[in-house]
């Protein structure tokens, strides 16, 4: 619940208020940097998501007075942000490169430490089962980054299709990375913060 001096600030804000704006921002600030840091792990990243967040905040301030959790509502913004930034990355950058470099955060349960070829011949095996067209549309999505629309356009498919092959792909891979729990890690990289 807010407080009666919250209640009367953000009442401010969504009027227009750009003082008492600048005292929210103060006051979360340094706790959204931290938060979004943590995901991210990139300072430039920060940086342009938490400049995101504030600008969210003041272009929809009008909404402020329906908020009852003001920290609630910033850190639910922070988040939102950050998950676009992942899967973002996820679909720009290399995939064998992301897993290696998000792999130490998930090696305390691991007695081998895996290399990034490692990654990718696990990867090979998990996708070894599955059609050419399934295959291929995993790799121009997932790994080269192309949209559902490029990829109908090349492989001469609608893109419903293309949906419907890369949907059975990810399926066929959380169970497979489920049924073999050596991969654990790679289940929570993989299908978590790379593919959704």
């Amino acid at each position: 619940m807010l407080t009666s001096q919250e209640k009367l600030l953000l009442n401010e804000i969504s009027k227009g208020n750009e003082k008492s704006f600048r005292k929210l921002y103060d006051s979360y600030f340094h706790q959204v940097t931290a938060y979004v840091f943590k995901i991210s792990k990139s300072d430039e990243v920060t940086v342009e998501i938490v400049q995101d967040v504030f600008l969210k905040l003041w272009q929809n301030r009008e909404a402020l007075t329906y908020v009852e959790n003001i920290k609630g509502y910033i850190y639910s913004i922070s988040r939102n942000r950050s998950i676009d930034y992942l899967r973002k990355l996820a679909k720009e950058v290399d995939l064998i490169k992301v897993l290696a470099a998000h792999h130490q955060q998930y090696d305390n349960n691991v007695d081998q430490k895996i290399n990034a070829n490692d990654l990718q011949l696990i990867i090979e095996q998990a996708l070894y089962f599955l059609s050419d067209p399934k295959k291929k549309i995993f790799q121009m999505s997932k790994i080269d980054g192309m949209s559902h629309d490029e990829i109908a356009e090349l492989m001469h498919l609608s893109k419903s299709t293309v949906k419907n092959h890369l949907s059975e792909t990810l399926k066929y891979l959380r169970q497979y990375f489920k049924d073999r729990p050596e991969h654990e890690y790679l289940l929570i990289l993989l299908v978590i913060n790379l593919l959704n």
